[in-house]
């Protein structure tokens, strides 16, 4: 197995609890980051593409990161480090890409979290000091949540 492969799994399963037996069914691609495809599409050998799937975590010198596509398909796995919203309003400001006071969670480290809404998966965020602080992609937001309006 590659290290950089083995490096994300590692940190999918230290940080969020998801099995790395989640993946055995998966290609893992290690290129600057670590893309998933079907183990069909991985073995596909093509050259006009650079890359295959969709990118599982992105690599970087201080540590990693689980994508907002990848963590919506395989966050249902997860058994730790995942905020459930309980608040309409902090669903909204979520889905507007703005950062939340939460307060303090007990059973939350700090660091990047996988934030839900019921069973639903609606993306990242890093925990830190009672707030969530918005990972979701600027591509990926709903522009039209609802704003509070003042009266």
């Amino acid at each position: 197995m590659n290290q950089t492969v083995k490096r994300v799994l590692d940190y999918l399963e230290s940080r969020f609890g998801i099995p790395r037996e989640v993946f055995d069914d998966y290609a893992l691609i290690a290129l600057k980051d670590v893309w998933i495809a079907s183990k069909e599409c991985g073995e596909f050998e093509i050259r006009a593409f650079s890359r295959r799937g969709i990118r599982l975590a992105r690599i970087f010198p201080r540590g990693i990161k689980f994508t907002t596509a990848a963590m919506q398909i395989f966050g249902k796995f997860a058994t730790r480090n995942v905020v459930q919203l309980e608040d309409e309003e902090h669903l909204e400001q979520m889905l507007r890409g703005e950062d939340i006071k939460i307060g303090e969670l007990d059973s939350v480290q700090e660091g990047q979290v996988i934030v839900k809404w019921g069973d639903d998966v609606i993306g990242s965020a890093i925990y830190r000091d009672g707030k969530l602080k918005n990972q979701i992609p600027k591509g990926r937001r709903i522009l039209g949540a609802r704003k509070k309006r003042s009266e």
